[in-house]
């Protein structure tokens, strides 16, 4: 049996489309199943329902055979997990964003971010440098009150943005979900998931 650790977040819509598309239909979790352990029998596998956070780690652990998880975290929280493929849809991007201009060079600020690591490695690029500030929720009102100048965060649309009258100052990253592998797994199950990968592959909706 394989089990899969799943995203409950932004990325779970986009994971369910790309194992359908390799004949691995979840359908279950599309009609809203709130059970944490979900079986699939029908081709021999289990779905794990996780915060996005939390799914490196059950990955790494062995837990979980393979994830789904944005790109964005696993950068952020780290994990020693093989990462064989790059969703295609779901895809967004890692901004500075604020209400002016970027900080002038030589410029002390304060950033605030929900991806202090990342924030520390891009500053760290920059002829400028902020003191950071995490953040759990919504990371817009940083700069928005003041308690920050500048904000790093995820920017698919820019509504948000647009609504609260922030701009968006420097795209960092692309960010997108990605599948993740255990190591151990992929020896022991290394056939069934190359034909997963196959197909996700031949579908279009993994690169």
């Amino acid at each position: 049996m394989i089990r899969l650790a799943l995203p409950k977040g932004r990325n779970l819509s986009t994971a369910l489309k790309a194992f359908e598309a390799a004949d691995w239909p979840l359908d279950s979790l599309e009609k809203g199943d709130r059970r944490l352990r979900i079986p699939f029998p029908e081709i021999d596998a289990e779905a794990l329902l996780l915060k996005d956070w939390d799914v490196p780690l059950y990955v790494e652990y062995g837990i979980a055979d393979v994830g789904v998880v944005g790109s964005d975290v696993l950068e952020e929280v780290g994990g020693d997990v093989l990462v064989p493929a790059r969703f295609t849809e779901g895809r967004s991007r890692m901004s500075l964003i604020g209400k002016g201009g970027l900080p002038k060079p030589g410029q002390q600020v304060r950033l605030a971010s929900k991806f202090p690591n990342i924030a520390r490695a891009v500053v760290a690029t920059k002829p400028w440098s902020a003191e950071i500030l995490k953040l759990w929720g919504s990371v817009e009102l940083g700069p928005l009150l003041d308690l920050s100048e500048v904000a790093l965060d995820i920017v698919q649309t820019g509504r948000t943005l647009k609504d609260n009258n922030l701009l968006e100052l420097e795209a960092v990253r692309e960010v997108a979900p990605i599948l993740i592998v255990n190591r151990a797994a992929y020896q022991n199950h290394r056939q069934a998931l190359n034909g997963l990968l196959r197909r996700m592959e031949a579908a279009g909706v993994v690169e």
